[in-house]
């Protein structure tokens, strides 16, 4: 885990937001993996005042700071972070100066300035305060390597340091070393007297000793480099990122000319790789500095260049530094040449020429000892040149290049030789052209780049431009980007900043209005973009905001509406596979777009067309509900049918069809979004949701019963009776189901008998298995997941319940996989598997693992350690899972764990302290789950009659008991319910009562119970 600590705080890259969340964060970072005490934390937080209940507030912030992913561990009296589990920016960069300062010891200078570069790239451009000290350690250091040796000298973090309030004077010192080990008297002397007249103007004091020897030292003269700068490769120069591919005959022909030739230019057509073979070739040279021209736009400017590369005093060294004059350029390079050796590169001179032949000329003509490699388009046209022309890449290099350069993008090529083949074939097998495409193709598919080649390498035009380091902020930086866009490229990027979520090219299209292609590719080369997986391009939020800020409220809307047109188009066309044999692909499909389709259901939604929302809402609801979101399913199905505004409802045409005048929704899909609320609702009520879905339903299949699918009309005539909990209608319409032609609806027929069989608890039942094996014949993994699961609970069998984790899992329910890989685990814990108990130890203790899970996983360790009588130890994980705070049915199965641990007190005070949370809660297995606890509750006072009903009121109300133990009750309430035949009289005596008669008749006898 990466921590940020020197710029903006940061925890893998997520901003830390909140002062005090950052405090306490702070203060656990800087005790280095030392237990820090609540007091001090509250102290770091509250600066002397704390709250009342600090402890509380320090363990809520602490919560907040684990929530984040950081290993924050419980200690004597307060809390630490281990050291080895969190990489710290802070400590890293101090280890990287300890080691510089060792290796600038032992005169390694190279490695110091290697080790203060690396550091230094953990800042920010411009420091926080809180990093000063250290900013400072790590700018000495770098500055004292150059001094050494060890690479250019650069001064600019230097004069930070030195023009702060109140001078930094060691840092004042430094500079104006390292001013005049460039030639840079006139400045270094600027630097003094500037110190001195804020020292003497602010504080009334003298420069202190250090920057008076500094001074002292300057004007004796002592400060003046001896020796032209001994050069350093620039930083592109250094390491080759790939290896060289394809030139090694050139690389030979070159090195071979240099021995011999007094100037050797490299010549061929733009874009292939002289500057690639120059710098490796530079790598391998003893002596070299490097003059990059492709930035120059001035003849003028490359004699200047070369001389600040070659360094050099500015000023004649044979008088006292007072009064030295400065020097001409063409008279500091003929006074530098005379002591020059090694191997001088010209990069890059064909849009200076004649100037750059000047400067060579002059040069070779007091500088005996040195060698010229030019890069050039064009010869020099010098006496003894020699010119190296440089050709195309082979076939076989080529596509190696181009590989490599792809892969270095963090993407795996994965494309038909031939297809890659034709492409380098198209770019004349040129190596930069080669590689434009290559970082095209980590945005692009290749048939797409090979597409957009038409225009003679339009596509390509500045695919690896680089961007200057000069921002003053986020805006500026995305604004001076931006600024390089053609205009066209601006308005597809303020376009496309309307889209929340990552996206595909073909709903770029719908937001632009035209072909964008070769737009995305830029935004993506510029950095405002980000492909990902190779399909999908994602927008910075920075970037975002942005482009919402210009994007006016016409192009706004323009936009907006082309993303909800494309939603309803992506909807419609997914909705086919999400039951049968594309269901994975389908779903997978809907959560890769979910967020933008949520954004074109608000936009519908907000512009009253009912028909568009119908369609979108329509596939995220499928999406919802597969994958346990009900929550979410129930907060849109409230706002679709008006819950809280009867006046909007009597209006639409959801509700009222043809009655609201309005245009009519797509009648199946409209259905299918109906029995889908109803699905959610019951999980998360409100009871109304369903009333109003099933009217809706209602008044669509009388008026138009011909356009809706048979599959969803058979659905939508079960719910009645599978919402008001009355076995028998719900038996019966299960029936109907299954004798319906439809495979998906025979298997959830088979599945509905099988859920109200097994929680009647009166017989075992074939019908889950039946269920997965329909589910099984048309390729629907949720169907076969949800049937497993009743057929693992029904027979017993632990392979049923590995079948439902890899089904839940492989449609994206992963929170249900998870539970039915706890619940597996249980059963085989109980079994005696002992890999099965670690893996639950290791759920109830993991500070990662969700709180259901721990809840799960505690569960089913008491239930252990239960059956081996060892109640401490139950108990014990008992009172953890409480502590937790759990769902409510996890405290009711407690309860009923204490009673059978002979706890009664305990167990009444739990069931009444979830009292008003189940009645409110609309949740029919939740106040089943109450009744059930009740009963046991019953049982074990000796009151069978009230045992017996509140059983069969909890079974009527769809509890399942197996949640309370693999076996479902307790010894005592067996006892009290008698054989089978016993248990189906019950069931059919409490059949009278349904809906609120129920609801009613269990609050009156558990208010009685546990009174």
């Amino acid at each position: 885990m990466r921590i940020t600590t020197l710029g903006p705080l940061a925890v893998d890259g997520r901003p830390v937001r909140g002062d005090r969340l950052a405090a306490v964060l702070r203060e656990l970072l800087d005790a280095r993996g030392r237990p820090v005490s609540t007091v001090a934390l509250a102290d770091a937080v509250w600066q002397g005042t704390p709250p009342e209940d600090a402890a509380g507030a320090v363990q809520a912030l602490v919560g907040r700071v684990r929530r984040l992913g950081v290993p924050v561990r419980t200690a004597a009296g307060g809390y630490r972070i281990p050291a080895g589990e969190v990489r710290v920016d802070a400590v890293t960069a101090r280890g990287l100066i300890d080691r510089g300062r060792l290796a600038l010891a032992d005169g390694d200078a190279g490695t110091a300035r290697d080790c203060a570069d690396e550091a230094r790239a953990l800042f920010p451009e411009i420091p926080e305060p809180t990093g000063d000290r250290l900013f400072g350690d790590v700018v000495t250091l770098r500055a004292e390597a150059a001094l050494a040796g060890g690479g250019p000298l650069d001064a600019a973090d230097l004069r930070r340091l030195a023009t702060r309030v109140p001078p930094d004077e060691p840092a004042a010192a430094l500079l104006v070393r390292v001013l005049a080990a460039q030639g840079r008297d006139a400045e270094a002397f600027e630097v003094v007297e500037r110190v001195r007249g804020e020292l003497v103007e602010r504080y009334g004091a003298d420069p202190s000793p250090v920057l008076a020897e500094a001074h002292l030292a300057l004007l004796r003269g002592q400060l003046a480099l001896a020796r032209p700068n001994a050069g350093t490769l620039p930083a592109a120069w250094r390491r080759a990122v790939t290896p060289l591919v394809g030139r090694e005959p050139d690389l030979a022909a070159v090195g071979k000319a240099l021995l011999t030739a007094p100037l050797v230019t490299v010549v061929a057509t733009g874009g292939a790789g002289k500057t690639r073979l120059a710098a490796e070739i530079a790598r391998s040279a003893g002596q070299v500095r490097v003059v990059e021209l492709a930035g120059l736009r001035s003849p003028a400017e490359v004699l200047p260049a070369v001389l600040a590369v070659l360094g050099g005093p500015d000023t004649g060294l044979d008088t006292p530094a007072p009064d030295r004059r400065a020097l001409s350029p063409s008279e500091r390079l003929r006074a530098i040449g005379s002591g020059l050796d090694g191997l001088l590169v010209l990069d890059n001179c064909e849009h200076v020429l004649d100037a750059a032949a000047a400067v060579v000329a002059e040069l070779l003509a007091v500088a005996p000892e040195v060698g010229v490699l030019a890069t050039s388009r064009a010869p020099l046209g010098l006496v003894g040149e020699v010119v190296h022309r440089l050709p195309a890449l082979p076939d076989d290099e080529a596509l190696a290049l181009l590989e490599a350069r792809v892969r270095a993008g963090g993407t795996a090529p994965a494309w038909p030789r031939d297809r890659a083949l034709a492409l380098a074939h198209r770019l004349d097998n040129l190596p930069l052209a080669l590689e434009l495409a290559a970082a095209r193709l980590r945005a692009m598919p290749l048939e797409d780049v090979l597409a957009g080649l038409g225009d003679r390498f339009a596509l390509l035009d500045h695919a690896l431009r680089g961007l200057p380091e000069r921002h003053a902020g986020l805006w500026a930086m995305v604004e001076w980007s931006r600024d390089l866009l053609e205009p066209g490229e601006r308005d597809l990027l303020e376009r496309l900043a309307v889209i929340p979520a990552p996206f595909t090219a073909d709903l770029a299209a719908a937001v632009a209005g035209t072909d964008v292609r070769r737009g995305l590719a830029i935004l993506v080369e510029q950095s405002l973009l980000r492909l990902e997986e190779g399909v999908r391009y994602r927008m910075l939020e920075t970037v975002r905001e942005h482009g919402e800020a210009r994007l006016d409220a016409a192009g706004r809307e323009t936009a907006i509406a082309g993303l909800a047109g494309w939603a309803a188009r992506r909807a419609v066309s997914l909705a086919p596979g999400f039951i049968g044999p594309a269901q994975l692909e389908a779903l997978d499909a809907c959560a890769a777009d979910q967020d933008n389709l949520v954004a074109a259901l608000r936009w519908a939604w907000d512009h009253d067309d009912e028909p568009a929302a119908v369609d979108v809402a329509t596939a995220l609801f499928q999406l919802w509900t597969v994958r346990g979101r009900h929550l979410e399913a129930s907060a849109w199905a409230r706002t679709l049918l008006h819950l809280d505004d009867p006046a909007a409802r009597s209006r639409s045409a959801l509700t009222r069809g043809r009655a609201s005048g309005r245009p009519l929704p797509h009648a199946d899909r409209l259905g299918w979004l109906c029995v889908l609320i109803g699905v959610n609702a019951g999980n998360t009520g409100p009871p109304r949701l369903t009333v109003l879905a099933r009217r809706a339903l209602r008044t669509l299949l009388a008026e138009r019963p011909g356009d809706v699918s048979p599959r969803t009309a058979a659905l939508a005539a079960a719910m009645p009776g599978l919402e008001q909990a009355v076995p028998d209608r719900s038996l019966a319409d299960a029936a109907a189901l299954i004798t319906h032609p439809d495979p998906y609806v025979q298997g959830m027929g088979h599945f509905i008998r099988a859920v109200l069989v097994e929680d009647a608890g009166t017989r075992r039942s074939a019908d889950a298995e039946l269920a997965y094996r329909r589910f099984e014949a048309i390729g629907d993994h949720w169907g076969m997941g949800m049937a497993a699961h009743a057929a693992g609970h029904a027979s017993g069998t632990d392979e049923w319940l590995r079948r439902s984790e890899r089904h839940l899992a492989l449609v994206g329910a992963a929170q249900d996989a998870r539970s039915t890989r706890v619940l597996l685990d249980t059963h085989l814990a109980l079994a005696g598997d002992a890999e099965a108990e670690r893996r639950l130890r290791e759920t109830a203790a993991s500070a990662r693992s969700d709180e259901t899970d721990v809840s799960q996983a505690h569960l089913g360790l008491a239930r252990l350690a239960w059956r081996r009588e060892r109640p401490d130890e139950a108990l014990a994980h008992a009172d953890a899972l409480l502590r937790a705070g759990p769902p409510t049915v996890f405290r009711i199965a407690v309860a009923v764990l204490h009673l059978w641990l002979g706890a009664g007190p305990r167990a009444t005070d739990t069931l009444r302290q979830v009292r008003t949370e189940v009645l409110t809660a609309h949740d029919r297995p939740l106040l089943g789950a109450w009744a059930m606890g009740g009963a046991e509750l019953a049982a074990h006072r000796g009151a069978a009659s009230t045992a017996r009903e509140l059983w069969a009121m909890g079974t009527r109300v769809g509890a399942n008991a197996s949640q309370f133990a693999p076996q479902g009750r307790g010894e005592r309430l067996a006892a009290a319910l008698g054989d089978r035949e016993s248990r189906e009289s019950l069931l059919a005596e409490a059949g009278g009562l349904t809906g609120t008669a129920l609801h009613d008749r269990i609050r009156a006898l558990m208010d009685e119970l546990l009174a």
